[in-house]
């Protein structure tokens, strides 16, 4: 089946034409604003954060997606881009890179922010249970780790939860996260490497089984920084995290 478009986060946010194409880098507006022009995000929604271009980008892009909530922000801060072009998906495969090294704050497990939600029209009826049939959260720590809640029904809250300690990298706080979200199968696997590390389809960091019946699939998909918890609020205000080259796949692996 058909891929998805990539979305070169620094270009695309702007909605210019031609997403898998580094060569342009134009600034990136603080206000809400629906891109257009044919890119492959649907909107940009800022509230109370920074948003713009990082100097260099991840992978060897030469700019990537930074974004950071304000000192003294309040609950409803966000600076992320959505992608509407998801039609019901009951398989979503997604990859993108992070770099949390300016996040020098993110060191005790109460100061989490969420990084990546996927959500379906229609959400089953059971305790718990949101739109949302797949986020990620970055959690603090002496080791930091991106803590995946996957919908699974057979959990008293509605949500499997699987966390991830980032591994030693080779660029200091430079990771790449790929996910494959397969209802049909009852399973998601992730991988969650070094930026630089090559992977492989058959070789996943972990996997687990799911029961997600009663969500209709994805069909929204948000990438950036959002949810923050009241202790990232307070210790985090104006350090950037660093987004940059989202894929989103039905079937095959994408890797680096």
């Amino acid at each position: 089946m058909k891929s998805f478009t990539m979305k070169a986060l620094a270009v695309a946010v702007l909605g210019l034409a031609g997403t898998s194409a580094y060569a342009a880098c134009p600034t990136i507006g603080n206000a809400t604003a629906t891109p257009g022009g044919g890119g492959a995000w649907s909107s940009q929604t800022v509230t109370s954060a920074t948003f713009g271009n990082s100097a260099t980008g991840l992978n060897g892009t030469p700019c990537g997606l930074s974004t950071a909530i304000n000192v003294g922000a309040a609950s409803n801060t966000k600076g992320f881009v959505t992608d509407l072009s998801p039609q019901d998906e009951p398989r979503y495969r997604f990859r993108f890179y992070v770099d949390i090294s300016g996040l020098t704050g993110l060191t005790v497990a109460n100061r989490q922010v969420r990084v990546f939600s996927a959500l379906a029209t229609t959400a089953p009826v059971t305790p718990g249970a949101a739109s949302e049939m797949l986020f990620a959260n970055l959690v603090g720590g002496a080791t930091p780790s991106i803590r995946f809640s996957v919908g699974d029904t057979t959990q008293a809250s509605s949500y499997k939860i699987v966390s991830v300690p980032f591994p030693a990298a080779t660029t200091a706080g430079q990771y790449r996260i790929e996910g494959d979200l397969n209802a049909t199968a009852g399973t998601f696997r992730y991988w969650v490497t070094d930026a630089a590390a090559a992977t492989t389809d058959a070789a996943p960091t972990g996997s687990t089984t799911i029961t997600d019946t009663g969500w209709s699939g994805v069909t929204q998909v948000n990438l950036g920084l959002f949810g923050t918890s009241t202790n990232y609020r307070a210790n985090l205000g104006g350090q950037a995290l660093i987004l940059d080259e989202f894929d989103s796949r039905r079937q095959t692996f994408i890797g680096q």
